[in-house]
Formats: C-alpha cells, structure tokens, sequence
C-alpha cells in the first residue's frame, strides 16, 4: 500500500512533522520525478514534480539512515545506508520489495556514498583495519555481483598495485557527493587522508590525479562534496561543527581536478552539496545555513536569501531540487527565476531609494 502525501503549499514543499527527521539522498529521474531519502528509514517518490510524495520506506529498516539513492526510473532505485551497519538495497517496483544487494555488519563499518553508471556500482566507506571496503560491479542479473576491491585506506603510490593501505582514511557521509562515475570505466572520489582533502581520478586501477584540495585542518574538517561537469568540478566542505564560518569552504577546478584553486569569494559557510546545470554554467551549493550560486564555474558565489537549512542538490532540466532538515523539508525551485528573483532584490538593496528594476 502507497502511503500519498499532500501538496502543502505554492512551492512543491512538504515536511514531516519531526524534527528529527531529515533527507541527505536525493536523485531526479526526469523533469517531474525524484527520489529522496533519509534518517529513520525514509524513502520518498515523487512522480508529479513535487505535488504528491508517495512512500517507498523499506519495511524493517526504520532505524536506517539511508543517505544516499539512485534512481533509475520511477520504479527502480538503490538506496544505501550510513551508521551503525552497512545495507545496499535494491527495488524494481517502487518500493512494494526491496532486496539487500549487499551488507556489512563488521564493526567499524560505515558506509559513505555510492554512485551508479550502467551496471556499474561504486561503494565507498571509512576504512576498517586489516580489511577493505568493496567496489561492486553489477551484472545484467538483479541479484548476481562481481566483487572487485577498492580500498578506502590505501597510499597513493600503492593504488595501482592492489591498494595496500597504509594511511588511514575516510569520507563525509554528508550528501552522498564524494565519489562520481566521470566515464565508462572512469571515476573520482575526495577522501580525507591524514586529515587532508584529496581528489583521486582515474579507472578502476590506476589514478592518475592525485591532489591535495587547499580546505583547513580542522575539527571534521574538509571536502565533504563535490561535482564534475567536464573538467570543471567545485568541492564544498567546511567544518560541520562550524556552519557559520566561510573560510575554505569551497574550490574549484577548471583542468579536470590536476589544479584546484580556492574560491575568490566563498559561499556563505559550510556547505555539504553541490551540483550544477548540464552546461555547467549554473553552480548552487547548500548547507544548513543557506544555499548560494555561481554563475563563473564556481570561483565567485552569492547567497539565495531564503534557501536554509539543506543538505543536498541536484539540478535537473530547468529545476532546482533540495532536501535537509524537517522544518524545510523539500523544495523545487524554477532555477533561473529563482536567480533572477535574487538579483532583482540586490539590486533593490544597493539601489539608493530601494527603486526596483525596470524592463
């Protein structure tokens, strides 16, 4: 039984009544479709942009919090979950059943991110002694895999002979954005290595970039997101604990992740999503303190005055989707007037009676 959820108000907006509730996971299938997911096993769909959420929440895994989705349709996703234990799950009928597609229950387990691409999964996770987490590779068979392994402890000189760890590392588990499929047999991800922000690029046995991102040292501090459209790519980050702060927050790459150069001006503090338009062109990132853009490939950004409290973004077509906490729940947003509605108020504020604009 689908349990439907009503369209709340003018902005295709909905929250649950907790607020302990919140969403990390989000993936858009078409200009109407997404999927979102979150803490207390909760799974969402909507097929009608945004004005009715209908359920798809896995039964008997209400104590999940499952950060991270991919949809491939309205009716197949893969959800994956964060905490205390590691669960991949997998529906093909809108979350009527889902199957466990893999799990690990091994202490120290944590599970970060995926990414799909075709039959192609990537797992990353916080490193556990003596043992790696696993990169799946997904045949034409729903519940048949090939198990290759990816470290995520491992030495940047070794990641070509097998991976053998050496430096302990990890990832932010913050909006399923720190690995991304870039080709067919081509990935990057950012883990954190010795305390340092690093991006890794290349195939499945051999990275051929591998830089150190200019984020601070600090307290759960570092990159916790980042995006490639081409050989630009911006990674976001902060410190969690510090959501107010701006300094290093973000950077951007225009050589495909070789160089990666500080922002000039940083958006408004941290931030753990990002993602841009299919040109490129456009660039929002989102935090629990507002949401900002850029329309320079992310070198300069400024403050959307109203979007506070997400988690994650994702652009889609001419839309703009973000997902956080319960008392903002979830949104989506004409893009471009969206920006246009900001500038118009800028102008508005700087002009020296307040005129608004004419056209």
């Amino acid at each position: 039984m689908i349990m439907r959820l009503p369209f709340f108000f003018f902005i295709c907006f909905y929250t649950l009544f907790t607020n302990a509730q919140s969403y990390r996971g989000m993936s858009v299938t078409g200009r109407n479709s997404a999927w979102i997911s979150g803490s207390k096993g909760m799974v969402l769909r909507t097929v009608n942009g945004g004005k009715n959420w209908d359920s798809m929440s896995p039964k008997s895994f209400s104590n999940k919090d499952f950060r991270d989705i991919h949809a491939f349709s309205r009716n197949h996703a893969i959800i994956l979950s964060s905490g205390d234990s590691g669960v991949v799950l997998e529906t093909f009928n809108a979350g009527k059943t889902w199957n466990i597609i893999y799990q690990d229950f091994r202490k120290g387990a944590f599970l970060d991110a995926l990414d799909v691409r075709g039959n192609k999964i990537i797992l990353v996770g916080d490193g556990i002694p003596a043992e790696p987490m696993y990169l799946r590779i997904r045949k034409k068979k729903a519940d048949s895999f090939e198990r290759k392994i990816v470290f995520s402890k491992y030495s940047a000189r070794d990641y070509h002979q097998g991976i053998q760890p050496d430096s302990a590392s990890s990832y932010f588990a913050a909006s399923g954005s720190n690995i991304q499929w870039l080709g067919k047999n081509s990935m990057a991800f950012i883990p954190i290595m010795d305390e340092k922000s690093m991006f890794f690029s290349g195939n499945l046995q051999y990275a051929n970039i591998k830089k150190r991102m200019p984020f601070q040292k600090q307290k759960a501090g570092g990159a916790y997101g980042f995006h490639m459209s081409g050989k630009n790519g911006v990674a976001v980050g902060g410190s969690f604990y510090k959501p107010n702060e701006n300094d290093s927050v973000a950077c951007y790459t225009l050589d495909g992740g070789r160089n990666w150069t500080p922002c000039q001006t940083m958006p408004s503090g941290y931030r753990s999503g990002v993602c841009s338009n299919k040109s490129g062109k456009i660039w929002i990132c989102t935090g629990p303190n507002g949401t900002d853009y850029s329309l320079d490939g992310g070198n300069n950004w400024k403050k959307l005055d109203t979007l506070t409290g997400f988690n994650v973004c994702t652009i889609r077509g001419n839309h703009l989707w973000l997902a956080g906490k319960a008392s903002v729940g979830i949104q989506r947003h004409h893009l471009k007037k969206l920006i246009k509605k900001q500038q118009d108020a800028e102008t508005i504020r700087t002009s020296p009676r307040g005129i608004p604009p004419r056209y």
